[in-house]
């Protein structure tokens, strides 16, 4: 019966082959895309977005991932790359780009720019479809493109600073009409934010998103305002920043209420104790405009960052192994050889770098404090604060603070609460290192010794991986050597 099969696959290969050898040479070349309709561009956003790496996380210094003893890591005679983060060691970054042999955070968003967001663009003006869909499809790939670039030239290079960022050396802009088969040069810190602005901008105007997608893992019309107003706050410009983010908030203003929903329980394994966590779901929540999905599993908080939360916060419940060891040992000590770290133990999927409701509002309080305004900026902490802290201990800002230093400390702790299981605290404190009186040297203490990271510290700027540097010739040099 095989022989049968294989005898009439074998014929109709030889047959397939002779019918449609001019057809084979009509192909167009390797690297171009062949899809012609505008639902099989569609197609193309059908993309599992599940977050780079954690490098920026680490770098902030709230996380470290690591399943061994950190003393015994950091006393090997060799320095890893992630000992030389742990430690922010700055004295052996070149080690670090060394060791960069590639990058997940510079492959997993230049593949949304090259393979989703580009061959969009390219195709969509000529593909078969509605004007419609031509619209949606152009404002996501354009949104897409721009909140990938953003994520893109906070990681590679120096934070936005009005007076340098023309001068100072960015990242490759990669647009649909730019041959992918020549070496891009790096464009400044300017040029890839005005092409964020540029591309946010022309996604509004098309007009093509709806207010909720079809899922939280594709852009809604809330998302092009979003990553418009996180550009113009790296770029210090209050006013528009506030604006837009206000835009945004008008389409989805949701903040979930942690307390009193999305609540979950866990038990424990040696006595089986039952514990009430936060269950975010796998989905996303109504305050997610886009889902960037990624699980807080097994990664250890910084004693500094856990205890950073307000007190009642609802971080304070995420699902931890010391839950999973009902509280009878430390997981920290016992995995990290750490005490007082919190080691994450959750199923639920938290939105690491996507684009939220709750980030507007924090947009809005920090751009009304720098502009002044210390009552107004409060009230729009509140707003967040008000569905993370518990009721019971929930007190007001708007109307008891009063001075612009204490104000200041309060934007830093709601927003380094609320970002805390995302890759925005790291761009977060990046930018403020840029506004005076806003910089910070943040500390971490392993096997007993402390270590810090200045504001002005080039470990702020990650290197750009081997495969870039060697084969790119126009890219010589990594951001933080120029």
């Amino acid at each position: 019966m095989k022989k049968t099969i294989y005898g009439t696959l074998m014929a109709a290969a030889t047959l397939a082959l002779t019918v449609s050898c001019e057809d084979f040479t009509d192909l167009q070349p390797k690297g171009k895309n062949l899809l012609s309709t505008t639902d099989q561009l569609e197609m193309l956003l059908n993309y599992e977005y599940s977050g780079g790496n954690s490098d920026m996380r680490v770098m902030a210094g709230d996380m470290i991932y690591a399943y061994s003893p950190l003393v015994n890591e950091i006393s090997k005679p060799t320095k890893s790359r992630s000992v030389i983060m742990w430690t922010w060691d700055e004295a052996n970054i070149d080690k670090m780009a060394e060791l960069t042999a590639s990058d997940n955070d510079y492959s997993y968003y230049y593949e949304m720019v090259g393979k989703i967001a580009n061959p969009i663009l390219k195709q969509v003006d000529a593909a078969e479809g509605s004007e419609s869909a031509k619209r949606m499809l152009r404002s996501e790939a354009l949104t897409l493109r721009a909140w990938a670039m953003y994520m893109l030239v906070n990681k590679f290079a120096k934070a936005y600073t009005p007076a340098t960022a023309a001068q100072d050396p960015g990242i490759i802009i990669m647009t649909e009409d730019i041959d992918i088969t020549v070496p891009q040069p790096k464009s400044t810190v300017q040029e890839v934010y005005d092409r964020i602005i540029a591309d946010c901008d022309e996604a509004i105007a098309t007009g093509g998103l709806q207010p909720q997608a079809v899922n939280k893992m594709r852009m809604n019309s809330a998302c092009p305002h979003a990553v418009k107003a996180e550009a113009l706050l790296s770029m210090q410009k209050w006013d528009e920043a506030e604006a837009e983010a206000k835009q945004a908030l008008a389409i989805n203003g949701t903040v979930n209420d942690y307390n009193n929903n999305y609540h979950g329980t866990t038990m424990g394994y040696f006595i089986g104790g039952t514990y009430d966590i936060i269950d975010r779901g796998k989905k996303g929540t109504d305050e997610d405009y886009f889902q960037n999905s990624t699980l807080e599993y097994f990664n250890s908080i910084n004693p500094n960052s856990f205890n950073y939360l307000e007190e009642g916060h609802a971080y304070r419940r995420i699902s931890s192994m010391n839950m999973m060891y009902d509280y009878m040992m430390d997981a920290s000590m016992s995995m990290i050889g750490e005490a007082g770290w919190t080691m994450t133990y959750d199923f639920s999927y938290w939105n690491d770098g996507g684009l939220r409701s709750p980030q507007m509002y924090l947009i809005a309080a920090e751009c009304e404090l720098h502009k002044g305004n210390i009552d107004a900026s409060m009230e729009w902490l509140d707003k967040v604060r008000v569905n993370r802290i518990s009721p019971d201990v929930y007190q007001p800002l708007q109307g008891n603070v009063k001075t612009a230093d204490e104000a200041r400390e309060h934007v830093k702790q709601v927003t380094s609460n609320e970002l805390l299981f995302s890759v925005d605290l790291f761009i977060a404190k990046k930018r403020w290192n840029k506004i005076n009186g806003w910089e910070a040297t943040y500390t971490r203490t392993i096997g007993g010794q402390t270590y810090s990271l200045k504001p002005d510290s080039k470990l702020w700027i990650f290197p750009f991986p081997q495969s870039v540097l060697n084969n790119n010739p126009n890219i010589t040099k990594h951001n933080y050597e120029e």
